[in-house]
């Protein structure tokens, strides 16, 4: 068969194809236009100041559950976190060290929303945090807090209000400004 006769075949071959692959979908395709307003598409954080803890369940990194509801009494500190974070790396030793010099008065909890307790553990370890890890492994939490961006941190009251919410990296100063707003 000649070079010329089998290109022919093969465009039509191919044209062919497209035409069924139109006819095939053509069925479920809208016929009306669609528009999307990216205005909203980066991915923000609810702001959660003045409203109550959300209360869900949490695993701790032993596997048992807690409720956030069992955090209340004591003023805490909470930090939404997760191991490839770089700003989560870097504040993680502004945390451990707020923990201690805060121990007795302020509670620190961090709440890992992406690893496993092992990389969460080791995680915690490497940069000193010494204070409580849960794991949000069902993703209730941010889910009630419309938390989409991490690290944030939480100040919540004894009564469980949350007094200020941080969004991005916490420094050693900000985070004495957020625990003496806590504390008032």
């Amino acid at each position: 068969m000649p070079a010329r006769t089998r290109l022919v075949k093969q465009v039509a071959a191919i044209f062919i194809v497209f035409v069924l692959g139109i006819l095939l979908i053509q069925p479920f395709m809208s016929t009306e236009i669609e528009t999307y307003d990216l205005s909203n598409e980066i991915a923000t954080n609810t702001d959660n100041t003045g409203r109550q803890l959300a209360e869900v369940d949490l695993k701790s990194v032993a596997g048992e559950t807690i409720s956030t509801k069992s955090l209340l009494g004591t003023p805490t500190i909470i930090n939404i976190w997760y191991s490839t974070c770089e700003p989560c790396r870097r504040e993680l030793p502004v945390l451990a060290s707020g923990a201690q010099k805060y121990a007795g008065i302020v509670n620190f909890v961090g709440i890992n929303i992406k690893d496993s307790a092992k990389i969460a553990t080791e995680f915690a370890q490497k940069y000193g945090a010494d204070f409580a890890i849960y794991l949000d492994d069902n993703g209730r939490f941010i889910s009630k807090t419309g938390i989409s961006t991490a690290p944030v941190t939480l100040a919540i009251n004894a009564q469980g209000l949350v007094v200020s919410q941080t969004a991005g990296e916490l420094s050693a100063s900000k985070l004495d400004q957020v625990v003496t707003e806590l504390l008032k």
